[in-house]
């Protein structure tokens, strides 16, 4: 009983904001038509706090709207691409996102965006050059070294990818997604003990998430650890969920090293970040 008034009290919140902020945006949508500029303002404000809350379908909406009023104003458009590349919606963020460089060619976050958006559609050859022009632009950020990375895993080219993490490692030592992607790069190649020194040490870490865990898991797992990888997964997983990656990772075992890099990187956009 508690549970469901709980749920209907949650409900009810999230229906009143939405109608605040549809009120909201039918009264922009009513300035004088040219006031374009103000309208694009305020719906970009709206968006922004509407994805900040969670509700990123509504914040796609907003941001093409105020895309619309203002079709050559950069942030809406990278917006778009944020927030349809968080929905699953790749080609429509990779869109978004080559729209904003035809605004702004030297824009680094879209550049960004756009390489992420084409390894998500399984193009990394294609995310390569912009990864490169991320970092031609913004060389003090380690953004462009990891896409860069992972852009170059995907393309099976191991060792340069590891060149790029380190790189990116450099500039941010602590920065969990680049240590993530080095492991899984090294994992790939089979050298199970490096990989286990870079995400063993995070194990009880409060930082680390769901995925660096089931990641962790996964090289226990490949390095024939199976009762600390079944006890790591356990952590976040249900017995039946620990039981199919414990078979999963007994057949990758058994596969040769170019086999195995394959069956890894046939998940290895959900894994690197």
């Amino acid at each position: 009983m508690t549970t469901r008034s709980f749920t209907f009290a949650a409900a009810l919140l999230s229906s009143l904001a939405l109608s605040s902020c549809s009120e909201l945006v039918k009264n922009i949508q009513e300035m004088q038509a040219d006031d374009k500029q103000s309208k694009a303002a305020q719906l970009l404000r709206i968006a922004e706090s509407t994805r900040e809350g969670g509700d990123l379908n509504s914040a796609l909406s907003l941001y093409q709207r105020a895309a619309n009023f203002e079709p050559q104003d950069l942030a809406p458009h990278i917006g778009l691409g944020e927030t349809a590349y968080q929905l699953g919606l790749f080609d429509q963020a990779a869109k978004a996102y080559e729209q904003a460089i035809q605004i702004k060619p030297q824009s680094a976050p879209s550049h960004a965006g756009l390489g992420k958006a084409l390894i998500a559609q399984g193009q990394p050859e294609k995310a390569v050059p912009h990864f490169e022009t991320v970092i031609q632009l913004a060389a003090e950020q380690y953004a462009g070294y990891n896409g860069l990375g992972v852009a170059l895993d995907m393309l099976g080219q191991h060792p340069q990818a590891q060149g790029h993490y380190k790189k990116a490692l450099q500039i941010s030592p602590t920065a969990l997604n680049v240590l993530n992607n080095l492991a899984l790069s090294l994992t790939i190649e089979g050298k199970f003990d490096d990989a286990l020194e870079i995400l063993g040490r995070f194990e009880k870490d409060p930082r680390a998430g769901v995925m660096l865990r089931q990641n962790l898991a996964l090289i226990y797992g490949l390095s024939g650890q199976q009762n600390k990888a079944a006890a790591i997964a356990s952590r976040d997983l249900d017995e039946s969920s620990v039981i199919n990656n414990l078979k999963f990772y007994e057949r990758v075992r058994t596969l040769n090293e170019s086999d195995r890099a394959e069956a890894l990187l046939g998940a290895a956009r959900q894994t690197f970040k």
